[in-house]
């Protein structure tokens, strides 16, 4: 029969387990500063981070931009929020040869609380709900998510500006490649035709109609 410890036995233990969170809390702030120094050399430093109080804490960076390229006139200013903490663990059921870690991209004009509210809450999804995002994939809820768009389904890419092909590139944790995916929100026939006829003829239709970077809760259903 296995006697209970002794009194220092216990403080043994105690020492141990706060040995154990320490270095574990050690580890994920050199992860979050990792992610955060390859984010800043490809886009500066962040203008505001919004940051996350809980025990998974996904912190969000907002990065100003000029979304028009260098070669074209003109002015598009916003910002691109980043996600910093998500990848610190594996999404639950990856398939196949699909990145087990993922990081958020949104492209706003404004870094509201609102948006950056759902930005954490998505980045939070797969560890709530046991599942995992990739390209292509979909979050179908009751209701428009932010104030002044009629949709209701956020749909996941993945960037094709260049210095974030180049994070998405760039960023391992454990050995692990991490998954960027940029964050939209498409309409109840949009999410019908990638139903039925799959991503590709969708992505058709928004190179058809010049789909703008930034998002724009007034966008008008492309189907």
């Amino acid at each position: 029969m296995s006697r209970p410890l002794s009194a220092p036995g216990v403080h043994i233990l105690s020492r141990l387990a706060k040995f154990v969170s320490g270095s574990n809390r050690q580890h994920a702030s050199d992860l979050y500063l990792q992610r955060l120094a390859i984010y800043e050399s490809e886009l500066d430093e962040p203008e505001r981070t919004f940051t996350d109080s809980t025990e998974r804490r996904i912190d969000i960076h907002a990065f100003g931009r000029d979304f028009v390229p260098e070669c074209q006139e003109g002015s598009d200013e916003g910002y691109i929020l980043l996600t910093n903490g998500m990848s610190e663990q594996r999404m639950p059921g990856v398939h196949g040869d699909a990145k087990p870690r993922a990081e958020l991209m949104w492209y706003v004009r404004e870094p509201t609380e609102e948006i950056c509210a759902n930005l954490r809450w998505l980045a939070n999804l797969p560890f709530i709900d046991s599942t995992w995002f990739g390209l292509g994939h979909r979050v179908a809820l009751p209701r428009p998510p932010v104030a002044g768009t009629d949709f209701e389904t956020f749909l996941f890419l993945t960037p094709i500006i260049a210095p974030d092909k180049r994070i998405a590139e760039t960023l391992e944790i454990a050995g692990d490649p991490v998954e960027f995916l940029t964050v939209n929100l498409i309409s109840h026939q949009e999410l019908a035709l990638i139903k039925s006829e799959g991503l590709d003829p969708f992505l058709d239709l928004l190179d058809e109609n010049d789909y703008p970077p930034i998002f724009d809760p007034a966008r008008k259903s492309y189907v």
